[in-house]
């Protein structure tokens, strides 16, 4: 008998405790509020809709925290590395985080410009070792990139970059490079108005700083090896888009092309 009631009580105490364990609530996991952008290049809006106005750009990798929980085809979200509150389409934000490629700038000065060529407008200029992000491969081997320590977008070759900092610290450092800045100059024999003319470079010429005597450079015309004097006072560390003197309204001038460097290398004076 003593047996029987004790595997009735047993028995009783399993009911009460599955009865309990089936009563007591669910977890459930709290909604994900931190995502990253997962398209090269998307934009903040300041309503949900492509009707309002653009308050910003968002690159991929962007950290974002949802500003409301609500269900809906635009979220509200915080950009963290700005502070900027706005709306953008949540298929295009992942709750894990996601890639990005960064590279680093393997020549001592790279001028990034507002479109794919050396033709285009310089906007900054860049320096052996600057990180970017790569944002869009263009045509003819340009990449669209991201600034890491500015935040600005422009156009650099991609050969310009190399996939780890260590690789740029590797190269040698080259001598700085000038550009025309007035419509002619003269490249001397010597450093003197009176030295005599070995020819004359056009606006935005490209050229090689390899000597200094006063007010006087020596310079290198990489396109043809051409050695002689210039006046500092005429070049400058960026290509113009007018020489100086010139205002907008006279006729302008195309900025020069650089060419690639001579196989030979012919002697000058």
């Amino acid at each position: 008998m003593r047996s029987y009631k004790s595997l009735t009580r047993l028995i009783l105490l399993t009911m009460l405790l599955g009865l309990a364990w089936a009563c007591a609530p669910t977890q459930v996991k709290p909604p994900d509020v931190f995502y990253y952008v997962t398209p090269e290049v998307t934009y903040l809006h300041d309503n949900p809709g492509y009707d309002g106005n653009i308050l910003g750009p968002l690159f991929k990798g962007d950290k974002v925290e949802r500003v409301h929980l609500e269900e809906s085809d635009w979220w509200q979200v915080k950009l963290l590395r700005s502070g900027q509150t706005g709306w953008v389409r949540r298929e295009l934000l992942s709750s894990e985080p996601v890639a990005t490629a960064f590279f680093y700038v393997n020549e001592d000065n790279l001028p990034i410009r507002e479109c794919p060529g050396r033709e285009c407008l310089p906007l900054q200029m860049l320096f052996r070792g600057d990180q970017v992000q790569r944002i869009e491969a263009g045509a003819q081997g340009w990449w669209r990139v991201l600034v890491v320590r500015s935040r600005s977008l422009g156009w650099v070759p991609a050969a310009a970059l190399a996939e780890c900092l260590e690789e740029t610290q590797r190269q040698q450092a080259r001598k700085p490079y000038y550009y025309v800045a007035v419509a002619k100059l003269s490249l001397r024999a010597k450093p003197s108005d009176r030295g005599e003319v070995i020819r004359t470079f056009k606006f935005n010429e490209q050229v090689e700083k390899i000597g200094e005597a006063g007010a006087w450079f020596k310079v290198r015309q990489p396109s043809s090896n051409a050695l002689g004097w210039v006046l500092s006072r005429d070049l400058a560390e960026l290509p113009m888009i007018f020489p100086r003197g010139q205002s907008p309204g006279e006729k302008e001038l195309r900025p020069y092309k650089q060419r690639e460097e001579p196989l030979l290398e012919p002697e000058f004076m």
